[in-house]
C-alpha cells in the first residue's frame, strides 16, 4: 500500500517539476532599470550591459503627436522610470523590439495604463481577455484618453499620418 503512495507521491512530483520548468523553456524574462520613457507603449531597458527596447504587449497608447500621447509617456514614466522591472517577453516585432508584459513587483503595468486610460486594448494581438473588461470599465468612467469625446484609436491615427504624407500634408492642413 505504501509503495503505491509513494510512486503516486513521485509521480505528482515530477508533473509538477514539469510544469513548474516549462515557461522557462518557452518565454523570456528580463529584469532591469527603466532608462527611458519612448513613448505611453514603449521603453527603453538596462539588463546588465545591455539595453532593450520593449513594446508593452497587447495595448496601443496614443502616438507622441496625437491628442493624450504626452499623458500616456507621463503615465507610463511616472510608474516604471528609474525602477526595476521585469518583462516577461512574448515576441519580437518587426522592429526588433521585444514585446512583452511589464511587471513592477507585482502590478502589471500594461493592465495598469489601460485602466488608466492611457491606452487601449490592441485586439489585433489580445491573448489577456481580462484586458477587454479593463478598458470597457476605464471608458466607462471617462478616465484618461476616455474623457475626450474624439480619442481616435492609435492604429487609425497612423494610418491617417501615412496617408497625410503620401499626399504632401502635415499636421494642421
Amino acid at each position: 500500500m505504501w509503495m503505491k503512495r509513494w510512486q503516486l507521491f513521485i509521480s505528482l512530483l515530477a508533473a509538477l517539476c514539469l510544469f513548474t520548468l516549462l515557461p522557462a523553456y518557452g518565454e523570456e524574462v528580463l529584469r532591469g532599470n527603466v532608462i527611458n520613457i519612448v513613448d505611453g507603449d514603449t521603453l527603453d531597458v538596462q539588463v546588465g550591459p545591455g539595453k532593450h527596447r520593449i513594446r508593452l504587449a497587447e495595448i496601443d497608447s496614443p502616438e507622441r503627436n496625437q491628442p493624450w500621447g504626452d499623458e500616456a509617456k507621463q503615465g507610463l514614466a511616472s510608474k516604471v522610470l528609474k525602477q526595476e522591472v521585469r518583462i516577461v517577453v512574448i515576441d519580437i516585432d518587426r522592429y526588433g523590439r521585444r514585446v512583452g508584459t511589464i511587471f513592477l513587483d507585482q502590478t502589471d503595468i500594461n493592465r495598469l495604463m489601460v485602466s488608466e486610460g492611457h491606452a487601449w486594448v490592441y485586439r489585433q494581438y489580445l491573448q489577456d481577455k481580462r484586458l477587454i473588461e479593463i478598458e470597457t470599465m476605464a471608458r466607462e468612467a471617462g478616465v484618461g484618453l476616455w474623457s475626450q469625446s474624439d480619442a481616435v484609436p492609435p492604429w487609425d491615427w497612423r494610418k491617417g499620418k501615412r496617408s497625410n504624407r503620401r499626399l504632401g500634408r502635415t499636421d494642421g492642413e
